[in-house]
């Protein structure tokens, strides 16, 4: 099995190599790497063959490595930050893959606006939807974006207006460490109309200003910022007080995968997803305009990225999916007993299963469901509201169904039952 070195090249133009990247270039017996990125290491000695990797054929890179005995791998500044260096450990788990890292762009942009990097959010939307930034979109925020064509300054500006956060300053910083090097700076409002052309090489560094309030700041967001099969909010949604409970029982943790099975429009999957950006959540849901309404609900809050949407009927629809760490049941479509059952038993030691219920024979069967495994839920509790309303022009409080939610913890010497 071949070594490989990953050379992250860094911006400066020629590449500051450590003695490290030195010595794999004047050892390995291949170099591969994009055109620009060979032709960058011309003043570097070394007998190696080079081939030409483009980013669309990393997938192929395997293809290329056997026969070698020591491979070297170009990259863009730090290959372990939203670079390749991640992608190739995880692909070549066999090999020993070793990263050498140069100043990266986000480094250079920094250095270029004044920008301590500890106060920033690095945003990736290299190869990821522009509707990604949208988790992002809350006042008084420092936004470090790597791009690409479809997410360009202009991009960048009109969802910045959209969010109400026209203010914002934009800092576009172009081809950094070569000697035409720019720094340009913009209102997104002044930007967002612009006919102005960038480099393909830069980072967009944003300050958010504005008065904000699109996009939420904390858990529990107004049921009226969802969309939902029906009136704005009021469609099939677990609404935000009883929302909140859930998110509390839960507690979804990095890493973790959690299923919420019966997702309706997304109201918890979405929480689920916004406020835990390294959790995966997965949405089952079987309705096609529920599951319509769910996807529209991921791109509006920008948690495409960790969301992911399953239509189908579960249990079925959870045969395929990784084992759950939580697992919440809103919605079972009259198979509550089988869903509980699967959950309990794909769910790994030390997990969370809570499920909600309103009709007596729901509640019913969750108390069946505690006998089967002869373990009383860890919390059971009735979440029950009373929204404001008027009648004859006088102001009450209307009470909504209460909700029943039941929580079971899974102990982590547990047998799967």
């Amino acid at each position: 099995m071949p070594q490989i070195t990953v050379i992250g090249l860094g911006i400066c133009q020629p590449p500051l190599l450590s003695p490290q990247a030195l010595n794999a270039l004047s050892i390995c017996d291949c170099v591969m790497g994009s055109p620009r990125q060979l032709d960058s290491l011309a003043h570097v000695e070394t007998s190696a063959s080079t081939t030409h990797l483009p980013l669309p054929k990393l997938k192929q890179i395997a293809n290329h490595i056997n026969g070698f005995k020591h491979v070297v791998i170009l990259a863009s500044g730090d290959p372990l930050l939203f670079g390749i260096g991640k992608y190739l450990q995880a692909q070549f788990t066999s090999h020993k893959i070793t990263c050498t890292s140069g100043v990266s762009s986000v480094q250079g942009a920094c250095e270029l606006t004044g920008l301590s990097l500890q106060d920033a959010q690095l945003v990736s939307l290299h190869g990821r939807p522009l509707s990604n930034l949208n988790r992002y979109l809350q006042p008084n925020r420092d936004l470090l974006i790597l791009t690409d064509q479809n997410s360009h300054p202009q991009a960048i500006a009109q969802a910045l207006v959209a969010a109400n956060l026209g203010q914002s300053k934009l800092h576009v910083c172009e081809r950094l460490g070569y000697d035409d090097q720019n720094h340009r700076q913009f209102t997104a409002s002044e930007l967002a109309t612009s006919a102005m052309t960038f480099a393909d090489l830069h980072v967009t560094v944003v300050n958010t200003q504005g008065m904000g309030n699109v996009k939420p700041n904390f858990p529990g967001i107004p049921d009226a910022h969802f969309i939902t099969d029906g009136e704005s909010g009021k469609g099939l949604l677990t609404k935000r007080e009883v929302r909140l409970n859930i998110l509390a029982l839960i507690q979804a943790a990095p890493r973790e995968v959690v299923w919420d099975i019966g997702a309706g429009c997304g109201g918890v999957a979405i929480e689920l997803a916004l406020w835990n950006p390294l959790g995966n959540v997965y949405g089952i849901e079987r309705h096609d305009q529920r599951v319509a309404c769910l996807n529209a609900n991921k791109d509006a809050f920008g948690v495409s990225t960790n969301l992911h949407t399953i239509q189908g009927r579960a249990p079925d629809a959870l045969a395929d999916l990784d084992d759950p760490d939580k697992v919440f049941i809103g919605g079972s479509g009259g198979d509550l007993s089988a869903i509980l059952q699967l959950s309990w038993q794909r769910l790994k030691p030390g997990g969370r299963l809570v499920a909600s219920a309103v009709t007596e024979p729901s509640k019913a069967t969750l108390r069946e469901f505690s006998q089967h495994i002869d373990l009383a839920p860890t919390d059971y509790l009735q979440v029950a509201v009373s929204r404001h309303d008027t009648i004859a022009g006088q102001d009450l409080l209307r009470p909504a169904l209460p909700v029943t939610l039941m929580f079971w913890h899974k102990a982590l010497t547990e047998v799967n039952q």
